[in-house]
């Protein structure tokens, strides 16, 4: 099936996941294509260009960050140029929480690096959430808490 006319394509960044869902219902297989090209964004950014972006943008120095998220330079910089990938997203949240994201940009980080992102069911990530939304953003005060709800604290890079 292609495009039900029906279904008014708004600005692509606007559309709520749930309405994607709704308006998914009624393709077929063969309308991928025309579905992705009116509803989807092409140009969104890799990691490393979304990183890059929200560095410049908070106008932060890499060396800083690395510094605050307790990780050595050269595998904070190749972790943001994704030329080394980990499994471990303890590594990303270090990252995150010293750059000083917001919950949103959190989330959309995980997702472009093809990390689960933060479950507001699991204690620990809840705990995470909430850092995140009240800009509670050292590492230490976060570990803290998770320890307080009793959740293992976020993983030194030597600790892999």
């Amino acid at each position: 099936m292609s495009p039900d006319k029906s279904f008014p394509a708004p600005a692509k960044a606007a559309l709520s996941t749930s309405h994607l869902q709704n308006i998914l219902k009624n393709y077929d297989l063969e309308g991928v294509a025309a579905y992705q090209q009116q509803y989807l964004d092409s140009n969104e950014p890799d990691f490393s260009g979304y990183m890059d972006a929200l560095i410049r943008q908070k106008g932060l120095k890499r060396k800083d960050i690395f510094q605050r998220a307790d990780l050595p330079q050269k595998y904070g910089y190749s972790l943001l140029k994704e030329d080394s990938h980990t499994s471990e997203r303890d590594n990303l949240i270090r990252i995150f929480l010293a750059m000083n994201l917001s919950l949103e940009q959190v989330q959309r980080a995980l997702r472009l690096y093809k990390m689960p992102i933060l479950y507001p069911r699991f204690t620990r990530d809840a705990v995470l959430i909430i850092a995140f939304n009240k800009g509670i953003y050292f590492v230490d005060q976060v570990n803290e808490a998770l320890q307080q709800a009793k959740q293992p604290p976020l993983k030194r890079c030597e600790d892999k």
